[in-house]
């Protein structure tokens, strides 16, 4: 890279670390305080849960990376049209180039830590994450509970237990209405907490599952000698069905075990998490070059800097809903595979075309005119307003 190049990028670098932060903290204590109903049930969990809910930051930082390269970018290219760098640098016969290579850098920079979280670190830390949250759990009905008494653990999950000696209860009982469908609830003799492969699991024996449908009132029961609960979210758990496909690694993902119970239930799932893992660092390097798009042509300070951050992240929010919507469909068929993969590498190539034709977004006419249509409609409004308010 130039002097300027470096200067470019480190500006850039700079405003998308600060959004990146800014955006990983507010959605990260968004859903840490979505958990602290945990720290009332455990005394155990008030010290373990900061340290849990760190384990869902990699994740975070990855889910809105693309976002914070985008912001980064189009401030970094607004603030060199504010302070007139911008068109200091068209003058001196500088192409565009100049001003997309250190952008361009910075979005590959972005998509190469998301795909290193995406594949390494991610699915680590929700293993770490997910563990400790069992682990909570399993203290919770083991330490805390009082027998004889039913305590709300979760919402919509109710437990009671007769007895607790060491890891084994005696007369436990599960209700669950999480479900709008229908109310379950489990009777035991016995529970025992087990560790297997890492994971922590409930065991249930001889007992009796009653399902009650709410649509009819009907009730089913059924008799079971055992089982098996995932302490993450006390639901049902076959073979690995509690491993999570987010807490797979990578090579999991691509070659199965035919006899994983979450693969033989659900083998879509596998299928949703590798596709997610190999096209969510694709939107990083989209998303920059939309911000050259929307914000890399010399300004005035007339034109302000607030419709390039409208249109940039407008673009973004609908390219990344478009990408959630694909990827929620991939159970339907492998041609939503194929749309996944297809979505951002179209908007990579478009927005390289729009950039190689050195196309003005914030010049094209049909936006102009939107713009001078909304700044004569606000103007209307303004004025009928103001001999109302001189009257009062």
């Amino acid at each position: 890279m130039t002097i300027l190049e470096r200067y470019i990028f480190r500006r850039a670098f700079v405003y998308a670390a600060s959004s990146l932060t800014s955006l990983v903290l507010i959605v990260w204590i968004v859903q840490a305080l979505s958990r602290i109903d945990i720290v009332k049930t455990s005394a155990s969990a008030a010290g373990n849960i900061f340290w849990i809910a760190l384990m869902l930051l990699p994740d975070l930082a990855a889910g809105v990376m693309p976002f914070a390269l985008l912001i980064g970018a189009i401030q970094a290219l607004n603030s060199l049209n504010s302070d007139s760098e911008r068109a200091v640098i068209s003058a001196a016969g500088a192409s565009q180039k100049v001003i997309a290579r250190p952008i361009i850098a910075l979005g590959l920079l972005g998509g190469l830590i998301m795909l290193l979280i995406a594949n390494v670190v991610g699915p680590a830390s929700m293993s770490a994450f997910q563990n400790g949250i069992r682990s909570i759990n399993a203290d919770m009905i083991t330490l805390f509970l009082k027998p004889g008494r039913f305590e709300q653990v979760q919402q919509g999950i109710l437990i009671s237990i007769g007895d607790v000696n060491g890891a084994t209860v005696k007369s436990l009982v599960i209700a669950d209405t999480r479900d709008p469908a229908s109310d379950l609830t489990y009777f035991a003799r016995e529970a025992k907490i087990i560790d297997q492969d890492s994971q922590s699991l409930l065991l249930l024996f001889d007992g009796q599952l009653h399902r009650r449908n709410t649509a009819d009132n009907s009730v089913s029961v059924i008799q079971f000698q055992t089982y098996a609960f995932d302490l993450a979210e006390l639901r049902p758990a076959t073979d690995n069905s509690w491993v999570r496909a987010s807490e797979r690694s990578t090579a999991e993902l691509i070659s199965p075990d035919p006899n994983d119970g979450l693969y033989q239930e659900r083998p879509y799932s596998f299928t949703e998490e590798l596709t997610d893992r190999m096209t969510n660092w694709l939107f990083a390097i989209a998303f920059v070059l939309w911000a050259i798009v929307v914000a890399g042509h010399p300004s005035t300070n007339r034109q302000g800097t607030g419709p390039a951050m409208a249109i940039g992240l407008c673009g973004g929010l609908s390219l990344k809903a478009a990408g959630f919507v694909v990827l929620s469909q991939i159970e339907q068929g492998f041609v939503w595979v194929l749309l996944a993969y297809l979505l951002p590498l179209a908007a990579i190539a478009l927005n390289s075309l729009l950039i190689w034709r050195n196309f003005d977004m914030l010049g094209w006419a049909p936006l102009q005119q939107a713009n001078a249509f909304l700044q004569e409609g606000i103007a209307a409004l303004s004025g009928r307003r103001r001999p109302a308010e001189a009257t009062r």
